[in-house]
């Protein structure tokens, strides 16, 4: 299929009654009790936490100030009543699959009536997560699966500067849902849930990088591009389909973010053209 592309790395007694199934969202983290929590924990709490549904519970949602997402996550804690922990990724917006994301950690023990906090987000980090659009209907709308893993290099401290708790690693798979307005505001959470998304590998001098991206293929998509979008995880951005070879010029209009462009004059093969652009600024390949 030629054509042009453009990437920017941007009852009754004895009578049975039927009961109501409970929502999904009291009683679940994720369908078919998949959501987990692996975690250990060395200083003031000294656990290794292996919380699985039903014991676990959890529950996501964007931040207060609209920026990234928090999932909140509790269970048991041996011998020593109920822990929770919440990862707030101020980075991560709705849909957004990454890399090394920045993440604050708060511990809550509700035994010890001691709350730990990183009080930071460049102190733990999500080596990997990854979000997934959920479809069951017994799910709210904008419901995705989270799953991610890390660590942190600090640890969280007790808010009363009594002890510290470090996270030597942790492995998670939770739910968030996002609302409709934070699905509609421009730039906060996932900027495109109405375009498809792709895994594409780019192969250079320097090696293979691969690169998850939003498919343009309709002319009012590339005419919107990366407008609004205020960042993208490095590993992320858009890929323009066209119809047929032809001249394109870029605007990044009300773009925020610095992009990288490809462009190629066929799907394969091609040698592509790189072209480097500045915030809101207009390109012509």
């Amino acid at each position: 299929m030629p054509g042009l592309i453009a990437l920017l790395l941007l009852g009754v007694p004895g009578t049975v009654v039927p009961q109501a199934p409970a929502a999904a969202t009291e009683e679940h983290c994720l369908p078919g009790d998949a959501g987990f929590l692996s975690m250990r924990l060395r200083g003031s709490i000294e656990a290794d936490i292996e919380w699985r549904e039903p014991e676990l519970d959890c529950t996501g949602m964007p931040r207060p100030d609209g920026r990234g997402l928090r999932l909140r996550f509790s269970g048991p804690l041996p011998g020593a009543g109920e822990l929770a922990i919440v990862f707030a990724a101020p980075e991560l917006g709705m849909g957004l699959s990454a890399h090394g994301v920045p993440v604050n950690i708060t511990l809550l023990d509700e035994a010890g009536e001691r709350i730990y906090g990183t009080q930071g987000d460049s102190r733990c980090q999500f080596d990997e997560v990854e979000q997934l659009a959920l479809t069951d209907p017994l799910l709210p709308p904008r419901s995705f699966r989270v799953s991610a893993r890390g660590f942190c290099i600090v640890p969280a401290r007790a808010l009363d500067g009594d002890g510290a708790v470090l996270l030597t690693r942790f492995d998670f798979t939770g739910r968030v849902t996002y609302s409709e307005v934070d699905a509609a505001t421009p730039g906060a959470a996932a900027p495109f849930p109405d375009l498809p998304r792709a895994g594409i590998q780019v192969i250079t001098a320097g090696g293979r990088h691969d690169f998850k991206v939003w498919i343009a293929d309709t002319e009012p998509s590339r005419e919107r591009g990366l407008m609004f979008v205020k960042s993208l995880p490095a590993d992320h951005g858009m890929l323009f389909l066209f119809e047929r070879p032809q001249f394109a010029s870029f605007w990044s209009r009300s773009t925020s973010c610095s992009s990288v462009r490809t462009v190629s004059s066929s799907i394969s093969p091609a040698t592509p053209s790189p072209f480097h652009s500045r915030p809101f600024s207009r390109l012509h390949p």
